[in-house]
């Protein structure tokens, strides 16, 4: 049975001790601020990242070159067998394009590249399990058929504080932006398809805690049993909140934590949280 390397990209948000525990390559976006262009999670850590665009400023995202897969493709194939990479949505960055160029461009059948329809920590699941299963010792024919039938289940919900960065980064037209900047409104956006869809909004914190739990417990999911991700871009405090909310309600005691990394907060700003989950 051939080794197989789990490939990511940097949008997927997955905690550090996570990628070492199960060996999962993070492939990092590019982030430009001022000029100057920064490795995701490489050239520019979160804390600096955050000061810089609470300070005012507006950074821009690059996605993956194609080259730069062919390098990080040729370089795993010395010691693996098979690689299977699994990437952010590809209705929200060309990264996943890029991908399949290398792939084509190395003619090699043993690369699988997968749109995960996702985004965060949503994509960030999707890529734990397959890093799991590769740990494990499954096929790669396993593995995909897994990834496949879990995209789409993964449930991906975000609040914000305001929608400026998603609309100033072209994720959305100007008129669902406008939601954001009511004071106070908390618009909530969640995955379809692959693209960001404003579901519904709400008067502040404790309405917009009520509207999670409300449509957790709808979905009928026994989350004693689930995983729960749970992320923010600089708002901890309110992720904890959400966080208590969700093990007073359904006795889940499951989390993966993080902090959004540079990529996730050029678009969502400093005032996003993220819950996702996988139904049954």
């Amino acid at each position: 049975m051939g080794k197989i390397a789990i490939v990511t990209d940097s949008v997927s948000d997955i905690p550090d001790d996570i990628v070492k525990l199960y060996d999962i390559y993070v492939v990092p976006l590019t982030v430009d601020i001022d000029g100057i262009s920064y490795k995701d999670g490489v050239d520019i850590k979160k804390d600096e990242f955050y000061d810089l665009i609470n300070s005012g400023k507006m950074p821009n995202t690059s996605q993956v070159s194609p080259i730069e897969f062919m390098d990080v493709f040729s370089d795993l194939l010395k010691s693996y067998d098979e690689i299977i990479c699994i990437l952010m949505s590809s209705k929200l960055s060309g990264t996943y394009q890029s991908a399949l160029l290398a792939k084509d461009n190395l003619k090699n059948q043993n690369i699988t590249v997968i749109d995960s329809k996702n985004f965060s920590l949503g994509e960030g699941f999707i890529v734990i399990e397959a890093g799991k299963m590769a740990c494990n010792g499954n096929t790669s024919d396993e593995i995909i058929a897994r990834v496949t039938n879990m995209i789409p289940k993964i449930s991906y919900t975000m609040i914000f504080d305001s929608l400026d960065y998603l609309y100033k980064g072209g994720r959305l037209k100007k008129t669902q932006a406008i939601l954001g900047s009511i004071l106070n409104i908390k618009p909530i956006l969640v995955n379809n398809d692959g693209e960001l869809e404003i579901k519904d909004k709400v008067r502040g914190r404790k309405n917009a805690i009520k509207w999670i739990i409300n449509y957790m417990r709808e979905t009928k999911v026994d989350f004693t049993k689930k995983e729960i991700g749970l992320l923010h871009t600089d708002r901890e405090e309110f992720m904890l909140e959400i966080e208590n909310a969700i093990r007073n309600e359904f006795g889940a005691t499951n989390f993966i934590r993080n902090r959004a990394g540079c990529t996730v907060g050029v678009h969502a700003g400093p005032s996003a949280v993220g819950i996702f989950f996988e139904f049954n």
